[in-house]
């Protein structure tokens, strides 16, 4: 009988260990480098383990432009366009790009596409971006005349003498079955 008891304590200890080692390796694996230098991607590799095999390339982003689509004493509407460019041999899914705006040097707004992952994709305007394609994304936003700055609104109004900058970060990741690392790329670009 002690020894039953034994051998069960024994098999109970060994099922343990391998529980713990195998989520040792899911834990570590995907970010560790390992299957990197282990394996070459190829044609036959699923795109899966290919996301985790392969160095994601920062998101290539562009300034497209700006126009305001309508103004009035109080408020208005910049519509501004990004190109986004995705380098990688994999999907990228690009979460957010948020932004603040200047107008001849004085924040003026704040602009955003998306929002940030939070373990579900519903409810949301997130990009699939697939391997060595572009996107343009559009994103109005509503600019406040606050009163502080009368010169700007009125050059804003007059469409004279505005130097736009969109200064922020877009923030992209590659969701699958094995990994889920998220990436950010900053910007500063002037109109």
């Amino acid at each position: 009988m002690i020894k039953t008891s034994l051998e069960k304590k024994i098999f109970v200890f060994a099922a343990i260990v391998v529980i713990i080692a195998i989520l040792g390796v899911v834990a570590v694996l995907p970010s560790s480098g390992i299957l990197k230098n282990m394996f070459t991607p190829n044609a036959n590799t699923p795109s899966a383990l290919t996301s985790v095999m392969t160095e994601v390339k920062p998101i290539d982003i562009q300034y497209n432009g700006s126009i305001i689509t309508s103004i009035g004493n109080t408020n208005a509407v910049l519509d501004t366009k990004f190109n986004l460019t995705n380098p990688n041999d994999n999907t990228l899914i690009v979460e957010m790009i948020s932004y603040d705006i200047y107008a001849n040097g004085i924040v003026i707004g704040h602009g955003q596409y998306g929002q940030r992952y939070e373990g579900t994709w519903e409810s949301s305007s997130y990009l699939p971006l697939t391997q060595h394609n572009s996107e343009i994304v559009s994103v109005d936003t509503q600019l406040v005349n606050d009163g502080n700055n009368p010169q700007i609104w009125s050059a804003l109004q007059n469409n004279t003498g505005v130097k736009f900058r969109f200064n922020g970060t877009a923030y992209y990741s590659t969701h699958s079955a094995f990994s889920g690392q998220s990436y950010t790329k900053d910007f500063d670009f002037t109109q």
